[in-house]
């Protein structure tokens, strides 16, 4: 700033000096002479007061800089409600349901008999609406084990899969019973997700085999379908078996 001053100061000496030599000069009788004197003198004037000119607008320049644009700060987005708890993503029912269990589909009772074929001696008796579990499938017949039956039911006479799995749960006996304890309830179907709680030995919780898998029974819970390790719990039906 102070360099500026000094410039500012010196220029204006210089005018004031060269304005009083011009005031001389321009005072001399008018003869020949003096006027190339004063045309001479007029045009150093102009030189010297554009060079002035010129020179205090650099000081200027060099002394006062440029201020600089303040970036424009961005604004971070706000999180939502949204974005911070995902939807979960809505369980559809398959079409078919692979169930390996089995209902006598009859008003009283149907036979189970030794071997796959209406000859075949009986070996016990059904009930209606009495299960069995799965051990051999056939288009005509089924090996079932029912209580301590060991035989085969015609497939006239059963539901089976999907139709089974509707119809337990019509008479509220298709169960999840927990066989450790302390057992991990969990969100979804694997080790590293969010436990919602932990099962005593013997809690039982509604089945839903259609949304399982190999390692998770689903159970629903509080209307919402949670998985429990296959590994700590088993299928509990709690309908009549098979007797001779």
């Amino acid at each position: 700033m102070k360099k500026y001053y000094r410039l500012v100061a010196g220029a204006v000496l210089a005018l004031i000096a060269i304005i009083w030599i011009c005031f001389l000069v321009l005072h001399e009788p008018d003869d020949s002479a003096s006027k190339e004197i004063r045309d001479a003198m007029t045009a150093q004037l102009n030189e010297t007061k554009e060079k002035i000119e010129n020179s205090a607008t650099k000081a200027v320049e060099q002394v006062t800089p440029t201020p600089t644009a303040e970036p424009t700060p961005t604004e971070e987005p706000t999180p939502t409600d949204e974005a911070l708890t995902p939807t979960p993503t809505p369980l559809v029912a398959p079409d078919y349901i692979k169930f390996d269990y089995i209902i006598a589909n009859v008003n009283d009772k149907m036979n189970v008999r030794e071997g796959a074929g209406q000859n075949k001696k009986v070996v016990g008796t059904l009930p209606a609406n009495g299960y069995g579990k799965v051990i051999e499938r056939g288009n005509d017949w089924f090996k079932i084990k029912s209580g301590n039956i060991t035989g085969y039911v015609s497939t006239q006479y059963i539901l089976k899969d999907t139709e089974a799995v509707y119809k337990i749960r019509e008479l509220g006996a298709l169960k999840i019973k927990v066989t450790g304890n302390d057992v991990n309830v969990r969100r979804e179907p694997n080790t590293t997700c969010e436990v919602r709680l932990q099962a005593k030995a013997g809690a039982t919780y509604d089945y839903y085999p259609e949304y399982s898998t190999q390692l998770f029974y689903a159970v629903m819970i509080d209307n919402e379908i949670s998985y429990i390790s296959t590994t700590y719990a088993e299928v509990s039906i709690s309908l009549a078996t098979a007797y001779k």
